[in-house]
This record gives C-alpha cells, structure tokens and sequence, in this order.
C-alpha cells in the first residue's frame, strides 16, 4: 500500500514538473514571438505625416522615406542655405552644418563661412525660388534649378545684382530618422531643365 502511494506521489511529482516545463517553454517561445513581432513592427511601421509648412503628406518608416520626403527635405536645405540676410545667415547656415555628415562637414563649413561673410558685408537679401527638380535614379541625388534674386540692404554693392538660373545638386540621406546631407555643390544648369512635360525644349 506504502509502495503504490509513493508511486503515485513520484507519477505526480513527475507530471507536475513536465508540466511546469512546458509552460515556461511555450513561454519562452510566446516571448520570442511577441519580441520579433515588436521588432519588425518597430521597424517597418509606415508613418504619415504633414510637415505644417508643406501642403502634402509624406510617408516614413525608421529606415526610409519616399520621394515626397526627399523633395521637402531638399526644399527645406535649399531654402536654409540660400533663403538668406545679414541677419539670419549664420544662424540658418549653422543648423544646415547640422545635417552634414561629419565627412563633409569641414569643407561644407569653408564654403559656408565664405558665403556668409560676402551677404554680411554687401547687405545682401536672396531669395532662391525652386521652379525645376529632378532625381538620379542611379544615385539618388536630386538636382533642383531656380532663379536667385539679390538685392542689398545697406547699398554697400551700387550696381543692381543680377538675377541669376542656378541649380545645385544635393545628395542626402534618411537613416534611422536622421537626415543626412553628404554633399551640396552647385552644378550647371540641366538640359533637362528646358524641356516641358512632352520633351521639347522651351
């Protein structure tokens, strides 16, 4: 009688722990799961947004956006460094700095101080306005052309500055929700440009 109660005790013991074993497996898989689900949902979730100085949205997830983000992006680093006065040139050519990978961000500086200093001393007042757009489809760089108008502020320049096409060409990049702006030279005006939507040149 003794033997047979010590069997069914040791038969409980047994089941119990097989039991409890398998309960923490399945929930160390169920974590597995729940953590991998999180993680490609953290990662891949499509994020709408409308910046409220632009009058159309953009999606994102945390490693890219599409073509809408990039040409607000453009417009938005265009506009900081050519949008410009004696007054606010530094201020807005310093948070531009701030997007430039730290590989660019030397020369990128040079080119900046020297532009800055040439609209303090004249007085110059420019305003870019973006009117062409086009993106490399093998490098991603996207080129914009416009006309930049100048004027001075304190007549420092006594000729009237003339109103110039120019088109620069950026290359940049959204990384894990960071913006980075590789390089940003002013290039010659595209071909591309002088044509309207059927391929004619205007």
């Amino acid at each position: 009688m003794k033997l047979q109660i010590k069997e069914t005790r040791h038969r409980v013991v047994v089941y119990t722990l097989t039991g409890l074993v398998a309960l923490v497996f399945l929930l160390a898989v169920a974590c597995g799961i729940t953590g991998a689900m999180a993680w490609y949902f953290a990662h891949t979730q499509k994020t709408i947004t409308t910046p409220m100085t632009f009058d159309r949205p953009f999606v994102s997830d945390v490693t890219a956006g599409d073509a809408a983000l990039n040409s607000m992006l453009v417009r938005s680093l265009v506009n900081l460094r050519l949008n410009v006065t004696p007054e606010t040139v530094d201020r807005q050519h310093e948070l531009l700095l701030s997007f430039v990978t730290p590989e660019a961000r030397s020369e990128m500086k040079k080119v900046l101080a020297t532009e800055s200093a040439y609209v303090k001393k004249n007085g110059i007042a420019s305003v870019y306005s973006i009117e062409q757009e086009a993106t490399d489809p093998k490098t991603g760089d996207i080129t914009v052309g416009g006309t930049l108008r100048a004027s001075t502020t304190n007549g420092s320049v006594s000729v009237d500055l003339p109103v110039a096409r120019q088109a620069w060409r950026l290359r940049l990049h959204y990384v894990n929700g960071l913006i980075r702006l590789e390089a940003f030279p002013e290039v010659s005006w595209s071909a591309s440009f002088n044509a309207d939507s059927s391929g004619k040149s205007l």
